[in-house]
């Protein structure tokens, strides 16, 4: 009941508590100079690594309906938004496991509706997150974070775990697949026979495992006894982007004689290509519409950034 009686109390102690150090996190980080690209370049690829695994996945349950350029642009554009007005420039944020059982969900149950259906999905569930951004308003209104208090710090670290777990998963899930014919692809296409569907799960294994080591290897070159103090800090500082890129450009390294399509890559559909037509939102002669549809085709427009206005 104390939450209830003092509102806004939490939201204007940590106002103030951001305001002492908000300038000296920007000045610091810009005066920094090339030191600041290397936690840069870090958090960016932590970041947009499983945003674009999830949007994958996030792809295939929702049969299109959202893929990795709408969880790219959400991620950019949420992160532009907490590090400018939440004083913390190097703030994560991404999409994780949780995220996609959630829109997972509203897909399957809006696509069960005939008043929803597939065609209305995304501003049903724009609607889902309007509601659920608004509680969350009120929650911290009303003090709700003081809540944690109650609970010790193995309920943070079994949560992080679920997170930790889940991410695993989802990785062995992806390498997996790779072996197997996508969702509604013809199986008599030659990149989908079995050998190479074999060799493209096993080149799928050498990947990941190659990125995941050597990047775990680099992380550890200041301890190398070979190379100058220059060049292990170097490798130390940009290693994980710099394998990424290593192991995607080997990706591309293959014989002329291997089909189109072996490795298997995310496909990211220009925004003027046909296929993508779906996420582009045309509103004419909004007049003749009804008034609830006319609601959920105003929030299209704000949630998805393409938009069309007639």
């Amino acid at each position: 009941m104390e939450n209830m009686k003092s509102p806004f109390k939490g939201i204007i102690k940590d106002a103030r508590g951001r305001t002492a150090c908000y300038k000296d996190d920007w000045v610091s980080g810009l005066c920094s100079g090339l030191r600041i690209l290397a936690p840069t370049f870090y958090i960016f690829f932590a970041s947009a690594l499983p945003v674009i695994a999830f949007g994958e996945q996030l792809s295939r349950d929702t049969d299109g309906s959202l893929s990795t350029v709408e969880t790219l642009a959400s991620t950019a554009i949420c992160g532009i938004i907490h590090s400018i007005l939440g004083g913390q420039p190097l703030l994560i944020l991404g999409v994780a496991e949780p995220t996609v059982i959630m829109y997972t969900y509203l897909y399957n149950f809006s696509k069960g509706r005939e008043e929803l259906g597939q065609k209305l999905f995304l501003a049903w569930a724009g609607w889902v997150c309007v509601w659920t951004a608004l509680l969350l308003v009120l929650l911290a209104i009303f003090n709700a974070a003081t809540i944690i208090s109650k609970f010790t710090r193995i309920a943070g670290e079994l949560f992080g775990m679920l997170i930790s777990v889940l991410f695993i998963q989802e990785a062995v899930r992806g390498v997996i697949s790779e072996f197997n014919i996508p969702k509604n692809e013809s199986s008599k296409l030659e990149k989908y026979q079995f050998q190479w569907r074999y060799a493209n799960g096993l080149l799928s294994v050498i990947f990941s495992l190659g990125v995941l080591f050597t990047s775990l290897k680099s992380r550890r070159a200041r301890s190398w006894r070979y190379g100058t103090v220059w060049l292990r800090g170097f490798i130390a500082d940009y290693g994980v982007p710099l394998m990424v890129l290593l192991w995607t450009a080997l990706s591309y390294a293959t014989p002329n004689e291997v089909p189109s399509g072996v490795p298997r890559r995310v496909h990211v559909p220009l925004l003027w290509d046909a296929e993508t037509v779906y996420h582009w939102t045309v509103i004419k002669d909004m007049g003749k519409v009804p008034f609830d549809i006319h609601l959920c085709c105003l929030y299209t427009s704000c949630y998805d950034s393409r938009i069309v206005l007639f």
